[in-house]
């Protein structure tokens, strides 16, 4: 059973002007991702758009994601959604095509309570079974619903549910989940800011969507802090949090897109609603991200 370890991309989906699935662009990125060393591929999560695609788009992406990467870096998939039947059926998919593990957000945009939280995630890990790895996903400021520590604690008893990737930037509620869960549930940061202070504490690594643009500054920093030179790690987490404000934390989509581009790939699009930004900001951009590259 495959786990996430180190820096796992939060992986964008490109598309076309016209709001394709940009397939080259798609192979090209994640090439570039694996020759930066990135340690895994987390597709189709808030940053890959996954909700601004169809069911049968989301397969397709991971079919393709499987296949762009060759076994050089393992693949894991979003598959959270409503009703609980399509992320029970997405994550069959998954698993049928060779994607590593899944994870899932929690329910969204209804208000559910604990008890539903806790049955839906019951119901994806029976339906892949138990020697397939399941991550939940708490964001609840994109989700509407939160995993409550004591949720997090009784869902690590289930063999197949592995680990928690938490986007929340609250390092206490990070170590309630590290300290109280056994140390085979692994603990992953979704807050780029602060994966260093996260695994001193103990997380396994990050999800990070701002090292779609900067993969090998977020590689450093993981070797940094594994070879405890907590000295080089501070300033080059500085760097990443530098580079997370430049890229508006993430929340903009069109930014970490544009900052792909600048890094010398093919220009791709947002989905709409989602917009482009201006030339203007492209310009400030670029120079931002030129003070940042001249740093690693």
């Amino acid at each position: 059973m495959k786990r996430m370890k180190g820096i796992n991309t939060a992986l964008l989906t490109p598309f076309t002007k016209e709001g394709k699935l940009d397939k080259e662009a798609l192979k090209d990125h994640i090439n570039f991702l694996v020759e930066k060393g990135v340690h895994g591929l987390y597709i189709l999560g808030t940053t890959g758009e996954a909700f601004l695609l169809d069911k049968e788009e989301r397969k397709e992406v991971a079919e393709l994601a499987v296949e762009y990467a060759d076994g050089r870096a393992p693949i894991f998939a979003m598959i959270g959604s409503i009703p609980t039947s399509n992320a029970c059926e997405l994550a069959v998919h998954a698993k049928e095509v060779g994607v590593s593990g899944i994870g899932a957000i929690t329910p969204i945009y209804h208000c559910v309570n604990q008890q539903e939280i806790k049955e839906y995630y019951y119901a994806i890990a029976k339906n892949v079974g138990e020697d397939y790895p399941l991550y939940l996903y708490n964001l609840p400021g994109r989700s509407g619903s939160e995993l409550l520590p004591d949720t997090v604690i009784e869902l690590s008893k289930i063999i197949n549910i592995v680990g928690i990737k938490n986007s929340m930037s609250d390092m206490i509620r990070l170590n309630n989940f590290i300290n109280k869960t056994d140390d085979n549930f692994d603990v992953l940061q979704g807050c780029d800011p602060l994966i260093l202070p996260a695994m001193v504490c103990g997380a396994k690594g990050a999800v990070s969507g701002i090292s779609n643009v900067f993969p090998e500054l977020f590689v450093k920093l993981y070797d940094l802090t594994m070879n405890e030179n907590y000295e080089e790690a501070r300033r080059i987490q500085k760097l990443c949090t530098e580079a997370t404000i430049t890229l508006k934390e993430g929340a903009n989509l069109a930014y970490l897109k544009t900052g792909v581009e600048i890094r010398g790939l093919k220009k791709t699009y947002t989905r709409k609603p989602l917009l482009d930004i201006s030339e203007e900001e492209i310009k400030a951009l670029r120079n931002d991200m030129q003070k940042i590259l001249e740093q690693i």
